[in-house]
């Protein structure tokens, strides 16, 4: 072989062994080789800095004995036995997450990826291990986060359902209430009413009919139409039907509806035929009537009593 054919051979060889020492040297990751024994033939700066094991110090060491908790060597012996007869094992070609020890005694996470190749007819092992501990960290505090979120999910919901449960049975009691209350309410105003029937308007009848003087006639005559018109069934559901009428207007109301003339209606109330006329027009407004050419007695007719 030329001169010049060895030089660009050292040259080609020198070029690969710095960017072997700077691909080795510059990563993260620990990068270890063992021979077919078990024993350790490469170490690189990263694992010095995972393990805590000078190059100088465990190059030639059992790797497993040495780096492998206690608990996995039986189990270690009998793969490894395999391992140097098939090149095969368990572990090779996998990414897998193990427990590895370094020097202080300190057991620890790691991740391993571990190939094989065969060198003048032996198998050898090389494993590329990263230090997990702070992504265990991570992720034990994260389900821990969850777990927390979860119980308060949880403690959040149950109060939700006890609030609405009370909430519920407050709603139950409410309506109850509200029932007794309206029917409360209704018997008093039936016994209200019906004490007018009974005990008011037959003495206004007998005052009516000994009044002499005209004008007295008209009063009690008043008081007593005023009377049942409260007591009227048509009159309440006038003023259910259209709160904003005025005592006076469910008045004239009710006598147009039994066909009073506006005449009769003044001379009965004591006003002007000018006033009837006026709440005739309002009346029509209230009841939307303006502009329409329905008449205000037959609309007051339709309208049903409760």
């Amino acid at each position: 072989m030329k001169r010049q054919e060895i030089k660009a051979l050292e040259t080609a060889r020198n070029l690969a062994e710095q960017k072997y020492y700077l691909l080795t040297n510059a990563t993260i990751d620990a990068i270890i080789m063992i021979t077919p024994e078990g024993k350790i033939s490469f170490w690189n700066p990263a694992a010095e800095k995972i393990f805590g094991y000078k190059k100088k110090e465990i190059m030639g060491k059992n790797l497993h004995l040495i780096l492998a908790p206690g608990k996995y060597h039986d189990q270690y012996k009998k793969g490894f036995e395999k391992f140097k007869q098939t090149g095969k094992g368990p572990l090779i070609g996998r990414l897998i997450e193990l427990t590895a020890t370094k020097k202080d005694g300190t057991e620890f996470p790691i991740g391993l990826s571990l190939s094989v190749t065969k060198v003048d007819g032996e198998w050898i092992s090389i494993g590329i291990v990263r230090d997990i501990t702070k992504r265990k960290q991570d992720e034990k505090a994260l389900w821990n986060a969850h777990m927390i979120l979860e119980k308060t999910v949880e403690q959040r919901t149950a109060e939700l359902k006890q609030v609405n449960r009370e909430l519920s049975e407050a709603n139950v009691a409410l309506k109850i209430l509200l029932k007794k209350s309206s029917e409360q309410s209704h018997e008093i105003e039936k016994k209200i009413l019906n004490n007018i029937d009974t005990l008011v308007l037959p003495f206004l009848e007998e005052l009516l009919s000994k009044l002499k003087n005209k004008n007295n006639r008209i009063i009690c005559s008043t008081i007593k139409k005023n009377l049942e018109l409260v007591t009227s069934s048509f009159s309440q559901t006038l003023s259910i039907k259209y709160q904003n009428l005025t005592p006076r207007e469910m008045q004239i109301a009710d006598l147009i509806r039994h066909g009073k003339s506006t005449k009769e209606m003044a001379q009965f109330l004591g006003i002007s035929s000018y006033t009837i006329e006026t709440y005739r027009g309002n009346l029509r407004k209230k009841f939307n009537l303006k502009n329409k050419k329905m008449n205000l007695r037959s609309f007051l007719q339709s309208i049903k009593n409760n």
